[in-house]
């Protein structure tokens, strides 16, 4: 079996494109249309969006540019992330940004309002978009933008996360659309990016963590631990009790999906 087809499973690619799919019909079919704005960088590629028609006065009609702009802010993150992250997790995040960007662009902005009531089209939304989300995610691959941004930063601040960093985007996203709009839509807007990751967490199962602990004799187990998982590693060095020989003890904490994957390669490998 070729490398490829290990990287991404039919079931992979389905759930990749089906929730890509299922995400931009909900933002374009019920967000967009009422004036609401998303969180991270898509919801950036939204304000680029709104300044280019503002400002310039280009006309897009119904097709939301956005998924281009999202696909072209993602290009710099991915280069720069080819070196720090392992090969599988950064295909996969490739994959699931080309879709994402595909799809919000190909599918159109609803050209008349499917719900007129903004509480309404945040829930309608955010379930859907909440539903798309978490399928991509139970790929194992990442939507890119907030999340590489994080990842990256972290390797340079240990006080930073990727939760962090995108609620910092988020607050300059959505303070920008209170000044520029109105405080009632920025408040929309976070109601619906709150429904989504709600959402996306229910669907999402992997969020369950694990600590798994590794007792081995083999060297380097930990940069195979980094780049299959891309999760960090706490290592000590040990001795037997019975012949005194030198262990190694990793620690690293996983998702549930994760650990499964990490444990068949470990054993593959270690021989056990």
């Amino acid at each position: 079996m070729s490398y490829c087809r290990l990287l991404l499973t039919p079931r992979m690619t389905l759930l990749i494109v089906i929730g890509s799919l299922i995400y931009s019909v909900g933002l374009n079919q019920f967000i967009v249309p009422v004036g609401l704005y998303n969180g991270g960088f898509l919801g950036i590629a939204q304000l680029i969006r709104h300044f280019m028609e503002s400002w310039f006065g280009i006309s897009f009609g119904n097709t939301n540019i956005a998924g281009i702009l999202y696909f072209i802010l993602n290009i710099p993150l991915l280069a720069v992330s080819v070196k720090r992250f392992g090969k599988e997790f950064l295909a996969k995040t490739i994959y699931c940004v080309c879709w994402y960007s595909l799809f919000l662009t190909v599918v159109p902005i609803a050209d008349h309002l499917l719900v007129d009531e903004h509480l309404t089209a945040c829930v309608a939304g955010g379930v859907i978009c909440g539903i798309g989300a978490g399928m991509t995610l139970l790929s194992g691959g990442s939507g890119g933008g907030e999340e590489i941004l994080g990842l990256l930063l972290m390797q340079k601040h240990s006080n930073l996360s990727v939760g962090k960093v995108s609620a910092m985007l988020n607050i300059f996203i959505f303070g920008t659309c209170a000044v520029i709009f109105s405080i009632s839509q920025a408040i929309y807007s976070v109601l619906f990016t709150g429904i989504v990751y709600y959402v996306l967490d229910k669907v999402h199962f992997q969020n369950i963590m694990l600590t798994m602990l590794i007792i081995t004799k083999k060297q380097g187990l930990e940069k195979i631990i980094f780049e299959k998982v891309n999760r960090g590693v706490t290592k000590w060095n040990a001795y037997g009790a019975y012949r005194n020989e030198e262990r190694e003890i990793l620690m690293t904490v996983v998702s549930k999906s994760e650990f499964l994957q990490l444990r068949r390669l470990l054993l593959s490998l270690i021989h056990i």
